[in-house]
């Protein structure tokens, strides 16, 4: 129940605030109306009739009509600058722009330049796939492999102390106690 009245007092107030809005529209409407200038007859101005090439000839009647009118000129005449003194003004003219580009030298293409063959030129030898080296073909490198000195007649701990003496069978030692005894 407390949130159905808490909905009203917000369905309220939006509703107040749009009513608001209204009339404060219909009051700047009427104020706008009453400071407007009434046209007579009330009516709206009509298009003009005349086409164009009638009205340039009219402004120009009226314009040659005026006494102390001259033709403006086509192109503006420059006005020379003078000082207080009657001294003509000094022109600054901009340097021009130092840039560290290069312009005058033409880009060179990056792509690869067309060879001139005739259509009639033999294909490149095509190469089968069975011919090329496999990686599973090649002996991997002995020198990679730990190698591990095992002599089955020796008791194990002469065969422990000639792993020591190696550096790698050290390294195997090593790598094989931390996998047997993980602390994790």
């Amino acid at each position: 129940m407390d949130k159905v009245v808490t909905l009203l007092w917000i369905l309220f107030a939006i509703g107040a605030f749009v009513f608001r809005l209204i009339m404060k529209a219909q009051e700047t409407s009427a104020r706008e109306s009453r400071e407007r200038p009434t046209r007579p007859g009330g009516a709206v101005p009509e298009l003009p009739t005349a086409t164009f090439q009638e009205m340039l000839r009219q402004m120009q009647a009226r314009n040659a009509a005026e006494p102390g009118s001259q033709p403006t000129p086509a192109t503006p005449q420059p006005t020379v600058l003078r000082t207080p003194g009657g001294r003509l003004m000094p022109r600054e003219l901009a340097r021009p722009t130092r840039s560290q580009e290069r312009t005058e030298i033409r880009p060179a293409s990056l792509e690869a330049p067309a060879t001139a063959r005739p259509r009639n030129a033999p294909a490149p030898v095509a190469r089968r796939s069975s011919s090329l080296p496999r990686a599973s073909a090649q002996a991997p490198l002995e020198a990679s492999r730990p190698t591990m000195v095992v002599l089955p007649e020796q008791p194990l701990n002469e065969t422990v102390r000639q792993m020591l003496r190696q550096p790698d069978g050290v390294r195997t030692a090593f790598v094989l106690s931390e996998i047997f005894q993980r602390k994790y």
